[in-house]
């Protein structure tokens, strides 16, 4: 199967268990679905779901220029890294995207010490796969199209920041542990 069809693929069954997990499991837990902002101030509710929807648009132009532009065909982190690399962080990220909510809910119901570990696992590594993916375009030789790549890169730096910073770093240190 060519590069193109698995990338295209890979976003579509992952698109599907990401947004299809999150809309199931918000559907399963009505009673504890605002639970899950934790701690985070209702003030900075608004500019966080604004960010998801900047987030998701950066990383659907990210992927449409992968896949039908020029940027399946780069070398990444400046020569070292072939494209499969870059298809392992992408499932990578959205695999452990379509986890963190379950696990979650699982935790709001009852509260574990190694359930606690395992979103901030799924949650670092969502973070860290799409930020290290965003590292390896920035720093990709061969692109064909300035434009398109610099934005692409801008798009996986917004993605990046949300899942860094407002959901591995800020969400886990404002969510409420009841397992201690």
């Amino acid at each position: 199967m060519r590069i193109q069809s698995q990338f295209l693929w890979i976003n579509i069954i992952g698109g599907i268990l990401v947004l299809g997990g999150y809309i199931y499991a918000l559907i399963q837990h009505p009673d504890t679905r605002s639970d899950l902002w934790g701690g985070v101030p209702e003030e900075w509710r608004v500019w966080i779901v604004s960010s998801m929807f900047f987030a998701a648009f950066g990383y659907c132009y990210a992927m449409k220029y992968m896949i039908f532009n020029d940027g399946l065909s780069l070398d990444y982190f400046g020569g070292k890294i072939d494209v499969t690399k870059m298809l392992v962080l992408l499932v990578l990220f959205l695999f452990s995207a379509s986890l963190w909510i379950h696990t979650t809910f699982s935790y709001i119901e009852s509260p574990t010490y190694i359930k606690w570990v395992f979103i901030q696992i799924e949650l670092w590594t969502t973070a860290l796969s799409i930020l290290f993916f965003t590292i390896g375009l920035a720093t990709a030789i061969g692109e064909q199209n300035s434009f398109q790549h610099n934005f692409s890169i801008f798009g996986l730096g917004i993605i990046s920041f949300h899942c860094l910073i407002l959901d591995a770093l800020l969400w886990i240190n404002k969510f409420p542990r009841s397992d201690l």
